[in-house]
């Protein structure tokens, strides 16, 4: 349960103005919040709900407030949040970097699943046994919007440095991640959703044979799109892969309901 859940607006609506007043509000306004809190977890609350305002800025602000205050007790409470502040921050910083590296790893082992188990050698594109090694490694693997997170960063580093068949590698994991989280098991759809893209054309013929047509179709992948746009953080990666997933799917589906009118 969130508490302060008025003030927090008023932070929030305060840092969105675009000049130096609101930003110098907007620090009063966290820091009044951080004072006014009655207990460690709701100053914790606090700094992770604006941790990102706490820049060089916000630490001359706390110096500038303790400076300007008329009371020794002001003074000292204003010098030991910011210290609290300090402490919880590196705490954090401390936290994400562990969690990256572990994501990292995680990551490690389902590409490297991919590889020929004699050779140890990618064969781009990948075959429908190195994608089944990957999905069975990533099953293990905590998927969230750290290790998406790392996986764009790999995608992004790899492009860069024109490394196209792993580019290739790491779009396939994702599309393993996003049908692990779609798959409902619940409707003829989700055979085409658990199914390598390569695939997707047997899939669709299978389901159309057992009666699922396009109307289904399209109801039931409009409820999903619906599920990942109301239920996942709005701009996440996962929603953004899930998204992109089902998009794919749409445009497969609709290609094989056409050619089946014909």
């Amino acid at each position: 349960m969130r508490t302060k859940t008025t003030k927090r607006f008023v932070v929030a609506h305060a840092a969105g103005k675009d000049n130096a007043v609101s930003e110098l509000a907007a620090m009063d306004a966290v820091i009044d919040l951080m004072l006014a809190s009655a207990s460690e977890e709701e100053l914790g609350k606090i700094v992770v709900e604006n941790v990102l305002m706490f820049d060089q800025k916000m630490w001359m602000r706390f110096a500038s407030r303790s400076d300007t205050a008329t009371e020794s007790a002001t003074k000292t409470k204003i010098m030991d949040t910011a210290t609290k502040c300090m402490k919880l921050i590196e705490a954090m910083v401390e936290k994400t970097e562990s969690t990256m590296e572990e994501a990292s790893e995680s990551l490690q082992r389902v590409v490297g699943a991919a590889a020929d188990p004699s050779s140890g050698e990618f064969d781009v594109p990948l075959r429908a046994d190195a994608l089944e090694r990957m999905r069975n490694e990533l099953q293990a693997v905590t998927v969230d919007e750290r290790t998406l997170n790392t996986l764009y960063a790999w995608i992004r580093k790899s492009d860069e440095n024109g490394l196209d068949g792993m580019v290739h590698i790491l779009q396939r994991l994702l599309q393993l991640y996003a049908a692990r989280e779609l798959d409902e098991k619940s409707s003829a759809l989700d055979k085409v959703i658990r199914s390598n893209a390569e695939a997707w054309p047997t899939s669709f013929a299978e389901i159309s044979n057992e009666g699922y047509n396009e109307t289904a179709f399209a109801k039931d992948l409009q409820r999903r799109m619906e599920g990942v746009v109301l239920n996942l953080p709005n701009g996440s990666y996962a929603q953004r892969v899930q998204a992109e997933y089902l998009k794919e799917i749409e445009d497969r589906g609709k290609e094989f309901f056409a050619q089946a009118q014909k």
